[in-house]
């Protein structure tokens, strides 16, 4: 369980710097007399949202999704990691969905695409690091 926890909160750090990376705008391209988020703001915005998430929803299903991959027949560890990714992608797409059926009030169709990316890539970042904790703890 401590590795999950671990894992959770590296996730949860490493999607948070990615996502304000991207949603950064350096102060040459801003338009005067409009806010922009700085990078820590939304860092900070991102880690109080995504937290939770991760938490709530993402440590019942990582445990419910390595318990299928280790029921698989298949034994090599591509056919494990190829499962185990197509799973974390689905239930990230999932989580992202509902998350933004949650909080949306309009336009949900038209924030599906980009919900769904972000949901494929936090989930990714928690899948990933937890392989490499696995690796990093079996040496």
């Amino acid at each position: 369980m401590m590795k999950r926890l671990l894992t959770i909160a590296l996730s949860v750090i490493l999607f948070a710097t990615i996502f304000s990376w991207i949603s950064y705008v350096p102060s040459a391209q801003r338009e005067p007399d409009v806010y922009y988020f700085g990078f820590i703001e939304t860092f900070i915005f991102v880690i109080f949202y995504a937290g939770p998430i991760y938490f709530l929803a993402g440590l019942p299903l990582s445990i419910y999704i390595d318990k299928i991959i280790e029921r698989t027949k298949r034994k090599t560890k591509w056919a494990k990691y190829f499962i185990g990714l197509g799973l974390y992608s689905l239930v990230g797409i999932l989580v992202g969905v509902i998350f933004l059926f949650i909080f949306s009030q309009n336009n949900f169709h038209l924030k599906v695409i980009s919900f769904s990316i972000y949901g494929i890539v936090a989930s990714n970042i928690y899948y990933h690091l937890s392989l490499l904790i696995s690796k990093i703890n079996k040496k």
